[in-house]
């Protein structure tokens, strides 16, 4: 089953957002139908509305509320927590049209029946300060009925809260926010618009709020560790990629030397003490490997004994059964369906039902996060999982996998699994794409030199 989870914690949420925004559906839309929303449910329980308006995304949604109210004949009236010349544009514009439609505006706080929190939105941290702190602990000391656009100003969407505004009614848009959890029946989720399309498939937001630290060594140190006298080149075409997308350091440990000016190399003879005297934190296992059982279980024994994450890719991934590791949540797998069979050990059926139950099975049986690759990728973790379609045919002919192995190890040492799996799988298709629009092919050596590209399109970096 397809689904980013029961809950959306905030980063989840503005990822479907600029989703949603990449496939038309703007925040003007939503603003709109979440205001509806709020000004429907409320509309009963009283005759007389005081909506408490924020300066941001928030704040329009309760003036959206208001004028809605407004129009259906109840009393409203709505008090600015800042200037107007301080509210965000949309924000401002949803004010004028609330005034037009009758909307009274006051400077301090009137009894109302019911109390429409409209104040702090998903974005604010920390305990509120100021006016908004004021009018929190005003409107908590009031008998009205209170009603909370999202969640309640001063909680932590994520969890938490040391001052909040006390909601007889959360009116939660899309999917409830995980500090909602233990007040469920007072929540009412509400559609507003966005495509089903930004929730299943990975889309530029996952890319977008995919992490990058500000300090060299908190980016990873990446060793990737693969090659043969057979398949020379895959371990540094991986490297190359993780570099490129961000990686601090990369460490090549084959057989065979090629001289990257980017890449450290290693001979692979005592494996686990070269990787523990480099530090690396991301070990990418695979390319190019071969069936040297023994490397791969050196290098998953120095993974397990310093919690390194883990991408394995092409050969290690038919050998990890003999293996049997199981990686407790910081490893991403990429196979294509035959590397899915051999995990699984039986057949995998090559339409998309059945590929998304092989990618949950492999997640489960391993611990893992995966990149099911092919037309249509499949990334699963735990119980999450989205579709991804960016890519193309080009992207069949060799290395490509590699690429997408580096990629996904540089952004796992910056991230956690879920969100580097997502945003790989998204910018090696789109790399793909851009690829055979600019030069007619998808070559490793293209797809390296776009990604970073795109990722910086999209804000990623």
């Amino acid at each position: 089953m397809i689904s980013r989870g029961e809950f959306y914690d905030t980063r989840e949420m503005r990822a479907v957002e600029l989703n949603s925004a990449a496939l038309g559906f703007g925040e003007e839309l939503m603003m709109e139908n979440a205001g509806s929303w709020v000004a429907r449910l409320a509309y009963p329980e009283g005759n007389s509305f005081l909506v408490l308006a924020g300066k941001g995304g928030k704040g329009g949604d309760g003036l959206v509320a208001a004028r809605h109210l407004a129009l259906m004949g109840r009393k409203v009236k709505v008090l600015l927590a800042h200037k107007r010349c301080e509210l965000k544009e949309i924000t401002l514009k949803q004010l004028k049209r609330a005034e037009d439609t009758g909307v009274e505006v006051i400077e301090e706080p009137e009894e109302a029946d019911v109390i429409i929190d409209a104040l702090l939105g998903t974005g604010a941290r920390g305990a509120p300060r100021g006016r908004v702190r004021e009018l929190i602990e005003w409107a908590n000391g009031t008998e009205s009925f209170k009603v909370s656009v999202d969640v309640p100003s001063g909680a932590d969407p994520d969890g938490g809260c040391e001052l909040c505004f006390e909601a007889d009614l959360v009116v939660t848009v899309h999917k409830p926010k995980p500090v909602l959890k233990d007040m469920m029946d007072k929540v009412v989720v509400v559609e507003i618009g966005i495509p089903r399309k930004a929730d299943t498939h990975a889309g530029p937001g996952d890319a977008l709020l995919a992490r990058r630290r500000g300090r060299k060594g908190q980016n990873g140190r990446v060793g990737v560790v693969g090659g043969s006298e057979l398949y020379q080149g895959a371990p540094y075409l991986a490297g190359l990629a993780a570099f490129r997308s961000g990686a601090d350091l990369v460490f090549v440990y084959s057989p065979v030397r090629m001289d990257f000016p980017e890449l450290i190399w290693r001979d692979r003879r005592d494996l686990k003490e070269k990787l523990a005297s480099d530090k690396v934190d991301v070990l990418l296992v695979g390319p190019g490997l071969g069936r040297d059982l023994e490397t791969l279980r050196a290098a998953l024994e120095y993974a397990e004994e310093s919690k390194a994450k883990v991408v394995l890719d092409a050969d290690a991934l038919k050998l990890l059964p003999k293996v049997g590791a199981y990686f407790s949540g910081r490893a991403v797998l990429t196979p294509h369906l035959g590397e899915a069979r051999a995990l699984l050990g039986r057949e995998v059926g090559d339409d998309l039902e059945s590929r998304v139950r092989a990618a949950e099975e492999i997640a489960k049986t391993y611990g893992a996060c995966v990149i099911l690759k092919g037309k249509v990728d499949v990334v699963h973790c735990g119980d999450k999982g989205v579709l991804n379609e960016t890519g193309n045919e080009w992207m069949t002919v060799g290395g490509t996998g590699d690429v997408l192995a580096g990629v996904t190890a540089a952004y796992l040492g910056r991230d956690e699994p879920w969100w580097a799996a997502k945003a790989a799988a998204y910018l090696n298709g789109r790399a793909g794409e851009a690829c055979y629009e600019e030069e007619g092919h998808a070559s490793p050596d293209c797809l390296i030199r776009a990604v970073p590209r795109l990722a910086k399109a999209v804000g990623a970096k």
